[in-house]
Parts: C-alpha cells; structure tokens; sequence
C-alpha cells in the first residue's frame, strides 16, 4: 500500500467511497504494511577482507533497495566473525554509499575466537524514495571473516518505522 498525505475534510463536505478508501483505509494499510525487507545470506564459502578500509561485503546479494515514505528506518545485522590474529574486525552499514556510525564502524570483533554479533540501528529522517542500504567490514589488520553457511546466515534487514 501507498501512504498518500491526509485530506484536510471542508465543514459538509460530502466523503465518497475512494476519498474514505485512499485517505483512511489505504493509509491504515500503509501502516500496518511499512516497507520492510529482510535478507537471510547462506553461502557454500564465508566473506573475508584484508582491507583496512570499509569494503561492502557483498554488493550482489547483501545490498537492500527500499522505497520508503520518509522519516525513520530500522537496521539490523546478525552476523558471525572472527579475524586471524591479535586484530579488529568491524561493521557498519552505508546508506546510499554513506557508512554510518562513528570511523570504526558499529560494531567489532576481537582476535580469533568466532564471536556473534547482532544491532540494531535507528537513522531518523531518512528522505523519501529510493534508498540502497550495504553491509560493509573492514579490518585493523590480517585477515577478517564473516561466517556464512547452512548452520551461520549473516542477517541484514532494514525496515520504514514512522
């Protein structure tokens, strides 16, 4: 569904059947129904980068494009990494090419000991439109690895919340 802006109603106006359709029903929808997608990535082979600087993970299958009204959006990312050594390997998102979060990204990991991570981002004012939003990694140093397999997806789900 479609959100389309309130009608402001005239004293006696007369409500037809498409005015109450599209400024009360398909808004309810539009509510109930907010522009959501989910990506749930099982590789055969896991994701690693050597670049110290933030790199997307997978531009093909890891990449969301939402259409979204305008205002909030929720980020979330579940993910399993490691790197090979005494290093960092840390996350972010970018949002139409832009990384969010503070430079070392909003999450990270430490050494070689498979850690689990998952976050939740809220980004507020996000313009209405088309929007691409990327999980990207990068590391301090070695080599860092996200798992992804039949028994460790990598998660990444953006959701409209106004």
């Amino acid at each position: 569904m479609t959100w389309t802006a309130p009608k402001t109603w005239a004293a006696d106006e007369l409500v037809t059947a498409t005015d109450f359709n599209t400024h009360l029903r398909d808004n309810l929808l539009a509510l109930k129904q907010p522009p959501s997608q989910q990506i749930v990535r099982l590789n055969a082979a896991s994701y690693t980068t050597t670049s110290t600087s933030f790199v997307t993970v997978d531009d093909t299958n890891l990449k969301i494009t939402l259409t979204s009204y305008g205002g909030d959006v929720l980020i979330w990312v579940n993910a399993t990494a490691n790197t090979n050594g005494s290093y960092s390997l840390m996350l972010t998102v970018s949002i139409d090419g832009v990384d969010q979060g503070p430079a070392n990204g909003l999450t990270y990991v430490y050494g070689s000991n498979v850690t689990p991570l998952s976050w939740v981002l809220l980004v507020s004012g996000i313009a209405a439109g088309e929007h691409s939003y990327r999980l990207r990694f990068r590391v301090s140093g070695g080599t860092g690895t996200l798992l992804s397999n039949a028994n460790v997806p990598v998660i990444l789900g953006v959701r409209e919340v106004s």
